[in-house]
């Protein structure tokens, strides 16, 4: 696959999608196709803006602008984690902020270092795709981790109780929901990860493919961006957990 899409091209695709809404229009399912047209709009709308934005990003190219731009990234996660997790976001945001930066840096800093060493180090062009990648992938997992731990059964308060009254401290009272929040949020990624391949071939893998790059190479790179989004989910569900604990009242 060689050259840029063209806008014309790009609207082609807009008239695919045009299929499927006019099929549940008429199959009288109007308030999907609004929910579906509205996702494709807000898509659309956020991608152009995020396009724009980090061209002018990758053009000025500076450590400052870039260091700002993945610190609002991450702060972007932590409040979404937050939120879906129906935790307070402005108690939070920090914490979580700080769980998920400490979790991704050191696997930011091998793919700078040992596996792209662009020139300048910070080039954006690498940092922010790759962050980007880190944090998605961590994203669904530390919701989940962070939902389990937080909608806890009538068992698992009595269970706290009964530690606390015992002389239990809050991070030991609570210990054995952190390891059913760790399972749960696993689970998942340990699925995926044993069927990548197999079932589908992951998108980073798929890229560097299109872009020229031979199947081997392509290989390599996957391995790498999978070992680095396991261990950056591992460790942002661990530290959003322990900082969790301390979060709570009481």
């Amino acid at each position: 696959m060689t050259g840029a899409l063209s806008w014309s091209q790009l609207a082609l695709f807009y008239v695919t999608a045009l299929i499927p809404l006019s099929l549940l229009w008429f199959m009288d399912l109007k308030d999907l196709a609004r929910d579906l047209s509205i996702s494709i709009t807000r898509m659309s709308i956020q991608l152009l803006a995020v396009g724009f934005y980090l061209q002018a990003v990758f053009d000025y190219n500076n450590f400052a602008l870039n260091l700002i731009w993945l610190i609002a990234m991450t702060a972007i996660a932590a409040v979404t984690s937050a939120g879906r997790a129906k935790m307070p976001r402005l108690r939070s945001v920090v914490p979580l902020t700080g769980a998920i930066l400490v979790a991704m840096l050191p696997v930011l800093l091998m793919f700078i270092f040992v596996l792209s060493r662009p020139i300048p180090w910070y080039s954006a062009q690498i940092t922010i795709p790759i962050a980007g990648m880190l944090l998605g992938n961590a994203l669904g997992s530390l919701v989940i981790a962070l939902r389990r731990f937080q909608l806890r059964t009538a068992e698992d308060i009595e269970r706290i109780e009964l530690l606390t009254t015992m002389g239990a401290t809050k991070a030991e009272a609570r210990r054995f929901l952190i390891k059913s929040s760790l399972r749960a949020a696993a689970s998942p990624v340990i699925a995926s990860m044993a069927t990548l391949g197999l079932v589908s071939l992951p998108g980073m893998m798929t890229g560097q493919i299109l872009g020229g790059l031979n199947p081997m190479e392509a290989v390599q790179y996957q391995i790498a961006i999978m070992l680095g989004i396991s261990a950056t989910q591992t460790l942002a569900i661990i530290l959003a957990l322990r900082f969790s604990v301390y979060l709570e009242d009481g």
